[in-house]
């Protein structure tokens, strides 16, 4: 298992509602994903206006220390971290290989 001190950050994360009469996005409150790890890994591909990121940042939540039950209706949300905002893109639990218990989550987020 995994010690807590390998756990440095904090982010928040929000699901996506529904958009308001003006086409903007509304979220949920923001839920602290405390402590966690952020592994940060960008690259970008063009330049220009057709540049894209090419490689996904991941956040990894343990639930033997931060107490939420993630779930597929959080893709297309936010997590912030301080200034940073990124757009979830999967949700993969990780399962603990005999008692089929969730062991981690990962959020990869772009």
């Amino acid at each position: 298992m995994i010690d807590k001190r390998m756990l440095p950050d904090a982010v928040t994360i929000q699901k996506r509602l529904s958009k308001d009469d003006w086409g903007k996005e509304t979220y949920s409150e923001p839920l602290l994903l405390s402590p966690c790890k952020f592994d940060r890994s960008i690259s970008y591909i063009g330049s220009g206006k057709s540049r894209s990121e090419l490689m996904t940042s991941t956040v990894i939540v343990y639930p033997r220390y931060c107490s939420v039950t993630l779930d597929k209706t959080f893709v297309g949300g936010i997590v912030k971290d301080g200034d940073d905002e990124y757009v979830v893109k999967k949700i993969l639990p990780q399962y603990h290989p005999f008692t089929r218990k969730i062991l981690a989550y990962e959020i990869e987020v772009i």
